[in-house]
């Protein structure tokens, strides 16, 4: 996967007035923090910073920041930990990001990706990936962008759990190891009795005597 890069530079100043003046110049004001630091109010431009955020496969991942002041850029690693939307825009209108240490381990949740067609979908079965992100813990440098799980052997009933998944051995899991993460379910067999019979009612013919009746019928009820 390509490396993912944030270019941002500090900015001056905070609150909401100052915010909505960066977003009609097109910028995206964001915050950063962590543990050795204290918050940093940063701006980021908006086509960019979108463009990246839109090919992520999930927003909790370890990128590269490229932070300016004034001449100086220095760049660190950085988790994008909070997306802050408009609700009816739905444009992005704020951004969070954790600066990590080397030497601190962090609290992550892997996107979990599938590879290949199983077998009971190549049969007609149905997909069910159950657990989409992992929660692992690590050094921010041992801890892989995404997972993926080959799931080509797998046939109705089968499932992929989360002790089946191969991680580095400094690499924490902090899953239940019996939970699924993907299966495949068996199409479901439609019994005789679930079967709705079309009914078609049957046309009433009506006869020259019938209509001959009703009109003498309706003759001696108006006398």
């Amino acid at each position: 996967m390509e490396k993912i890069i944030f270019n941002a530079e500090i900015r001056e100043g905070k609150g909401k007035g100052v915010a909505r003046k960066l977003r009609s110049r097109g910028c995206i004001p964001g915050i950063l923090y962590g543990p050795d630091i204290e918050p940093i109010p940063i701006k980021l431009e908006k086509k960019t910073t979108e463009k990246i955020i839109a090919h992520l496969t999930s927003h909790n991942v370890i990128g590269e920041m490229k932070l300016k002041k004034d001449d100086k850029e220095e760049t660190i690693s950085v988790v994008l930990k909070d997306i802050q939307t408009d609700p009816i825009k739905d444009k992005i209108i704020h951004l969070d990001f954790y600066k990590l240490s080397s030497e601190r381990e962090v609290i992550m949740e892997i996107p979990i990706i599938t590879k290949n067609k199983s077998i009971g979908e190549e049969k007609g079965g149905i997909l069910e990936q159950i657990l989409r992100e992992i929660k692992v813990e690590g050094l921010p440098k041992d801890i892989p962008e995404y997972i993926e799980v080959d799931i080509k052997d797998l046939d109705f009933g089968h499932a992929i759990l989360v002790k089946d998944i191969k991680l580095p051995t400094n690499i924490k899991v902090l899953e239940d190891e019996n939970q699924v993460v993907v299966t495949v379910l068996k199409p479901k067999e439609i019994s005789e009795e679930e079967k709705v019979e079309e009914v078609v009612e049957q046309p009433t013919v009506i006869t020259q005597e019938k209509v001959e009746e009703r009109r003498k019928e309706k003759e001696e009820r108006e006398q």
